[in-house]
């Protein structure tokens, strides 16, 4: 969540910068707002020779390389390096600039290096309070770490600055599911569908809340509405496989697995769940699909290749369902 470094720019330009840097500068900005996005930071570039110490050009063109399409994997790493060293020398330059540390910080956010994201986003908060963009995304970067009653003030103070965020209520609500305060997950989740209600996403995460708060029957109402808003949701095919392979009814479910690994061949639940579905009637089918759960999941390997082990004897396969239904069945 990056903003460009507008408005408090301009300002700058008019009082400090020479007419010439000024140009420049309104011209990034008009290809910026174009898509012209590799202009702009060739303006940008152009800029910051006439003037390297121009924090707010430096900013701007951090947030384009970021932007830019790029065409590998290999690119977008060259880029984001090309991001990070722009934001850090406009923060050598100007280090009391909250949008410039918010970037910063959520470029660290998506490099999954979550500490220094907190950092520079304490930082941003620290010079703006009311940050909404930066309390958003700390509470992200806190949540990532498992720091979630943390993630929920922020989370909270975000909603009080802002309270129609969609995407403030399904962070929040995630975080409560993950402290099992399923309850309270379920109202945020509801306050995103009344607010959007063809957010297929919503839909789902209420339907595994309603799972775990004993409600079956309103979760796979729920999936059926995702699937309708969203015809190609992988997952929300997996949940109603295990719902209803839950209630017995196993073809039914396993077409929609099989329909699941369609649309996602890498989501690694869709095999073991398909596994144990197959472990008493075809174990033959059940281990070509806990091998593929091992080939891409193989940090696990042994969860897996416990399951292979069990498939050999009729009292080993009964253990692989109780494992999954016990204390569990719907």
């Amino acid at each position: 969540m990056k903003k460009l470094y507008f408005v408090l720019a301009g300002l700058i330009c008019l009082c400090a910068c020479s007419s010439s840097e000024d140009r420049l500068f309104r011209q990034a900005q008009l290809e910026t707002s174009r898509g012209k996005l590799m202009e702009a930071v060739q303006i940008y570039s152009r800029l910051l020779k006439q003037n390297p110490n121009h924090a707010a050009a430096l900013t701007n063109r951090g947030v384009l390389w970021e932007r830019v399409p790029v065409k590998d994997a290999a690119e977008k790493k060259r880029n984001t390096l090309y991001a990070q060293q722009d934001y850090q020398k406009a923060l050598d330059i100007n280090p009391n600039q909250p949008e410039t540390h918010n970037n910063l910080g959520a470029l660290f956010l998506d490099m999954q290096n979550y500490s220094k994201a907190i950092y520079h986003l304490t930082q941003a908060l620290a010079y703006r309070p009311d940050y909404f963009t930066a309390l958003m995304n700390r509470g992200i970067a806190y949540s990532k770490l498992g720091m979630l009653s943390q993630a929920l003030n922020d989370f909270s103070a975000a909603l009080d600055i802002r309270s129609d965020d969609t995407l403030v209520y399904l962070n929040r609500g995630l975080a409560y599911f993950d402290m099992t305060q399923y309850e309270a997950a379920l109202e945020d989740f509801s306050h995103i569908i009344a607010l959007s209600p063809d957010n297929a996403r919503a839909y789902l995460e209420r339907a595994r809340a309603l799972i775990k708060l004993g409600y079956p029957a309103s979760a796979y109402e729920d999936l059926e509405q995702a699937v309708t808003i969203q015809p190609t949701y992988a997952l929300a095919y997996y949940y109603m496989g295990d719902l209803l392979f839950r209630k017995g009814e196993k073809e039914q479910a396993l077409g929609y697995l099989v329909r699941a690994k369609e649309l996602s061949n890498q989501y690694i639940p869709t095999y073991e769940l398909m596994g144990d579905m197959l472990a008493m009637e075809d174990p033959v089918a059940a281990a070509s699909n806990y091998m593929v759960a091992v080939k891409l999941d193989p940090g696990h390997a042994q969860k897996y290749q416990r399951k292979l082990n069990l498939l050999k004897t009729e009292e080993g396969r009964e253990q692989i369902m109780r494992n999954r239904f016990y204390q569990r069945a719907l």
